[in-house]
């Protein structure tokens, strides 16, 4: 089995599971030094993707972004991981960025709405100076050849 990183990177591990709450993912190489490198930068543990051997992805673990050790276990070395806490605040953070979201959304519709408005006043003042031009061409044309 392998794991593939966010920024690309693919390494070998001999096992990937859940237990207690906590990501423990299973190496034999690299050293706990490198490994503990590669694991203490979240944006790229942020999405880790479970590949087989021959590379094909069947799974993948999102937000394990919480670096919580090696521990070492003979020629084992396993990476532990959790995830970051969601406090309260960092939801209203995230509700209030919806909202902000929403209403920018909303304001541009509204624009683009008084925008599209605006050119249908503008085509129906051409199509009556049109068409008055009609009316006024036609009398010309009557007054021109009078029909008796």
């Amino acid at each position: 089995m392998q794991i593939k990183l966010v920024d690309g990177t693919i390494y070998p591990v001999t096992r990937a599971d859940v237990t207690d709450g906590r990501l423990e993912i299973d190496f034999t190489t690299p050293t706990a030094e490198k490994l503990q490198k590669i694991f203490t930068v979240p944006g790229n543990i942020s999405n880790i993707e479970l590949l087989t051997d021959a590379g094909e992805k069947f799974g993948e673990l999102p937000d394990w972004t919480v670096y919580g050790g090696v521990m070492l276990n003979d020629k084992i070395k396993t990476v532990i991981l959790t995830k970051e806490k969601d406090t309260t605040a960092e939801r209203l953070a995230r509700a209030e960025a919806d909202a902000i979201a929403a209403n920018a959304a909303a304001a541009a519709a509204k624009e683009l709405s008084e925008d599209a408005a605006s050119q249908i006043t503008d085509l129906q003042m051409a199509l009556t100076e049109l068409y008055e031009g009609m009316e006024v061409q036609q009398l010309s044309d009557q007054e021109e050849n009078p029909v008796d």
